[in-house]
């Protein structure tokens, strides 16, 4: 066996010269063992967490778990001053306050999160979801698949899942969290989000999922602002604020027209004073952050052909 050196080795342990023919399928026929013992010892894993979820023994760990803290035996306590912010989460999403607004006012009253980090839309989502909060335990909702190793995929029924009921003191009531799994299907339904969460935000609008930030890579999602206007504004910055983006905004009407079958760029261009919009291919730009040169101008003072063009640009598609 040689490395990309051009070296030979000799283990001394194994006796293994690799200088011979046979030192080379010994190491073959070794590294062969040492794959399957592997692969053995994670099938053996796995049944031994299969067997605990039949027995309804729980896995969980609470550093980044708000609400509950684990005595000495494993079992969930509520820790009470974690638990009001969850129960508030619920009061608020209750009173159709969504979670990117919910995660900002907690922000906003300089209430930490388990890891001291701030607060996102997604967290609360999961927190209103999580049926932990009702003193139930739902085991298996993630599993690896048999071809993968340190990947997991959301379990959509493709291995057993095991529901416990009270299996924990809850800190909101079923009735309560039964109430916020209503208002979440509600407001996916009227948002045409599907239930598993799948191609969200995809197919709500013939732009959706198509306009891209030059910022921050993400997308541009629609929403009315001031005298019931509509805009498509950077992801990021409507749930984290400006501080993570600066963000773009376009008004709908500017778009009214645009034909795009892909991921596009919005860049925001002034030229001469005015505001125009430049769009590009995902696949073409340059996220590196640094600014686009300007183009020189024909001699009548137009611009070059297909840069900074007012209002459109043509599209390669």
């Amino acid at each position: 066996m040689r490395d990309n050196t051009g070296c030979r080795y000799f283990f001394e342990e194994q006796n293994i010269n690799t200088l011979s023919g046979d030192g080379e399928m010994m190491l073959a026929v070794l590294a062969s063992f040492a794959q399957e013992e592997s692969r053995s010892m994670s099938e053996n894993n796995k049944w031994s967490i299969k067997k605990k979820f039949e027995r309804g023994e729980v896995m969980i760990t609470t550093s980044r778990f708000c609400g509950y803290d684990k005595n000495e035996y494993g079992d969930l306590l509520v820790n009470g001053k974690e638990a009001e912010i969850v129960r508030l989460s619920f009061d608020l999403y209750l009173m159709a306050i969504g979670s990117t607004r919910i995660a900002s006012l907690l922000d906003y009253l300089g209430v930490p999160t388990v890891t001291g980090g701030t607060w996102e839309g997604g967290t609360i989502g999961g927190m209103i979801a999580n049926e932990k909060y009702k003193g139930d335990f739902l085991l298996q909702k993630y599993y690896t698949p048999p071809d993968k190793r340190n990947v997991t995929r959301k379990n959509r029924g493709e291995v057993q899942s095991y529901y416990i009921s009270e299996n924990h003191e809850p800190i909101v009531t079923p009735e309560v969290w039964q109430q916020a799994q209503e208002m979440r299907d509600y407001r996916k339904k009227i948002r045409n989000i599907g239930q598993d969460g799948t191609r969200k935000f995809q197919n709500r609008y013939p732009l959706s999922g198509m306009l891209i930030c030059p910022h921050c890579g993400r997308t541009l999602r629609r929403r009315q602002v001031h005298k019931k206007k509509i805009q498509w504004l950077c992801s990021t910055y409507i749930e984290q604020g400006k501080q993570a983006c600066k963000g773009i905004r376009i008004d709908d009407a500017e778009l009214a027209g645009l034909h795009v079958t892909e991921q596009t760029v919005v860049e925001e261009v002034l030229k001469d004073g005015k505001k125009h919009y430049r769009y590009t291919s995902k696949a073409e730009f340059d996220f590196t952050g640094e600014s686009q040169p300007e183009r020189p101008e024909n001699t009548d003072g137009s611009i070059l052909p297909g840069v900074n063009r007012p209002r459109r640009t043509v599209i390669k598609l």
